[in-house]
């Protein structure tokens, strides 16, 4: 009998799971090359964004909500900016969540398609988590940031859902040698 209600309450559970992501929507910009999954049209609002040397460079944050919990993608461009800018920018803009305060959690390098980025979990004062993602291609700097209240699960839905795409809008996803170098683009 406790089994049958175990059962019983998963499949519960379950059901409304479901019915709470089937809001989300694969968002996809061919502009600034990426898609992401979000719980609904985010907003867009252009910026500026400081360099790590002080140039200001056009930017745009993609941001939806979904209750307390809090999606963004913000993509700048450096397309005008100095290769060794860019070449430091997923260092520097790690280096600017890390000094917002919070216990860092989680603090490493990651990859998406075998696109270069990196990755923190930091808990903050209020015990809220924020998730950050950030990858460069082709100048483009992608930052991922999702703020969830304590006891949330982990903003996966969105934060691995992350495509960078080419000028014809399709993913791209390179090989690697055995020195771990991008060698050819995957079809």
């Amino acid at each position: 009998m406790r089994l049958i209600r175990l059962i019983l309450a998963a499949l519960i559970l379950s059901i409304s799971g479901l019915s709470f992501a089937q809001d989300w929507i694969v968002y996809v910009n061919r502009a600034e090359r990426f898609s992401v999954n979000f719980p609904g049209e985010p907003t867009v609002q252009d910026m500026t964004y400081m360099s790590e040397r002080g140039d200001t460079l056009p930017a745009r944050v993609y941001t939806a909500q979904e209750g307390p919990r809090r999606y963004s993608i913000t993509v700048v461009n450096y397309a005008d900016a100095d290769v060794t800018v860019v070449l430091g920018s997923i260092a520097y803009e790690a280096w600017n969540f890390r000094k917002r305060g919070g216990e860092v959690t989680y603090d490493a390098y990651a990859q998406v398609d075998r696109i270069e980025g990196h990755q923190l979990q930091i808990t903050n004062a209020d015990q809220s988590r924020t998730f950050v993602a950030i990858h460069l291609h082709a100048r483009r700097l992608y930052i991922l940031e999702a703020t969830v209240p304590p006891g949330s699960p982990p903003p996966g839905q969105f934060q691995q859902s992350l495509y960078i795409l080419d000028e014809e809008g399709k993913r791209i996803r390179y090989n690697l040698d055995h020195d771990g170098n991008r060698t050819t683009r995957s079809r």
